[in-house]
């Protein structure tokens, strides 16, 4: 993918989530279950780097830990202002591309909730994940987790995408798509970028940035596979 088509795609989803923050905000009012299994590498005392952090929501996982640090980073602005009505005590900022403004050693942990499957091409995937790797500090753990888009209802529309671009016809990468937003009204609001990730090749990409994987999995949904999880060492 040409850079410049990834930067208008980082835009475009920024764009797509201010269009979009009232009503994906209220479908995502709580903390999914399938995520407090993450809390246990968070400990007290720890600062703790929430990146795409979105209305917030994640927040909620530190309730119970003492001492906490918690940061919240999003590119959209309407997201960041409905975390900070939600949870008034925390701390949210907004950020305007993938450099993080943090100092190297930061945090000791990074957490990344959907949001890597949002970054186009390997290049700027590598790029924010060497973001991270700075600053964590050493041995500091990161939590990506990203839409497992191998199911049986994506895999056509994966497939649709791909050969459009075998012929020409797309500015995509192989594994990439565009899913639309319906709202409450069944109305198409915004078609949000997404790349495919296996469990192989997030694992590839988070150690081709300088992490030790620790762990990997599937959680979410009826068959506890709609999601990839990794947990990395720096």
């Amino acid at each position: 993918m040409k850079e410049e088509y990834a930067d208008y795609l980082i835009q475009k989803t920024k764009d797509d989530y201010d269009k979009i923050s009232g009503d994906f905000s209220r479908t995502r009012s709580y903390l999914w279950d399938d995520l407090r299994q993450f809390s246990l590498y968070v400990k007290e005392g720890d600062k703790v780097l929430d990146f795409g952090c979105g209305n917030g929501r994640l927040f909620e996982l530190f309730r119970d830990v003492k001492n906490i640090r918690y940061i919240g980073v999003d590119q959209s602005n309407k997201l960041i202002d409905l975390a900070r009505e939600k949870y008034p005590v925390g701390e949210f900022f907004h950020i305007e591309d993938l450099r993080l403004p943090f100092v190297d050693s930061s945090f000791d942990v990074v957490f990344a909730v959907a949001v890597l499957h949002h970054i186009p091409s390997r290049h700027k995937r590598e790029e924010l994940l060497s973001e991270f790797r700075r600053v964590l500090k050493p041995n500091g753990i990161l939590i990506v987790t990203v839409w497992n888009l191998w199911q049986k209802k994506y895999r056509s529309l994966i497939l649709k995408y791909a050969i459009r671009k075998i012929i020409g016809r797309s500015k995509l990468d192989i594994g990439d798509v565009f899913i639309p937003w319906m709202d409450g009204r069944g109305e198409k609001n915004a078609e949000r970028y997404y790349h495919a990730f296996t469990k192989r090749s997030l694992n590839q990409v988070i150690q081709n940035s300088g992490f030790v994987m620790q762990k990997t999995g599937y959680f979410g949904g009826v068959e506890k596979k709609f999601n990839i999880y990794a947990i990395a060492r720096k």
